[in-house]
């Protein structure tokens, strides 16, 4: 057992998820020691936001411009909600930067848990003792990468949520725990996704306190590797909403 267990968060401070995993973690007792933010400038800004309006339109674009900004003026971001309960916040350039290996190795972490992150290199992730959680809005390891919830409802599959390890590959690491998550009436995309991270994180936690008293187990899961989605293209995206209002798609 590992009473002390030292876990860190690393995420994108303006990512509306961040609020989710805080509130969730200190819900449930996760005993956060820091954590890791990367600062953005102008630059990257603008252009994470053609590609947010490239996969979810302009509308949905402006709205969480919107609910970012809502968060930043309420002080409810996740660095915000950090620093009121006293957890110390480390800022780096780029995750995956020398300086960023440099800070980790300094930092006696046990755990990582992503909230928000680009793919990591393995000299970030490896930093920790006993691995890297990441929740994933798909159902692994068949429906991999950004798009894995779209392409499941498109397929005629459930969407889900998976906690698994992070490693070398892209949503490939070993598999803690997955659910499967209703469709339910008047479901878009975007509001199936955001049901998965808030499950996610609730898993994540269960996950953390599992590992905190060593009684964590893995299942077996004998199922091939899919392949590799990406955010599908918002005309498809906006067809699939449609149907999923006038109930036509029905998952397995």
């Amino acid at each position: 057992m590992c009473d002390d267990l030292r876990v860190f968060l690393l995420a994108y401070p303006d990512n509306p998820v961040g609020k989710i995993f805080m509130r969730t973690f200190l819900k449930h007792n996760i005993s956060v020691k820091g954590i890791i933010a990367e600062r953005k400038n102008t630059k990257t800004n603008w252009k994470r936001m053609k590609k947010k309006i490239h996969k979810d339109g302009l509308i949905m674009a402006v709205k969480r411009f919107l609910q970012v900004l809502l968060l930043k003026i309420c002080k409810q971001n996740i660095v915000d909600i950090a620093k009121k309960h006293g957890i110390d916040v480390f800022w780096v350039d780029k995750f995956n930067s020398k300086a960023c290996e440099r800070l980790l190795s300094s930092l006696d972490i046990d755990l990582f848990a992503i909230v928000s992150a680009p793919i990591l290199k393995e000299y970030i992730f490896s930093k920790a003792k006993f691995g890297c959680l990441n929740a994933h809005p798909g159902w692994l390891p068949k429906y991999r990468g950004l798009g894995g919830n779209a392409y499941a409802i498109q397929n005629g599959d459930s969407p889900g949520v998976t906690v698994h390890l992070i490693d070398a590959g892209i949503d490939t690491g070993k598999i803690i725990t997955r659910e499967k998550l209703p469709v339910q009436p008047g479901d878009t995309i975007a509001k199936i996704n955001d049901r998965a991270m808030t499950r996610g994180a609730e898993l994540m936690t269960e996950a953390i306190h599992k590992i905190r008293e060593d009684r964590l187990m893995m299942p077996i899961i004998d199922e091939p590797v899919g392949e590799m989605y990406f955010a599908m293209p918002y005309s498809t995206v906006t067809k699939l909403n449609k149907r999923l209002r006038k109930n036509q798609l029905v998952a397995n």
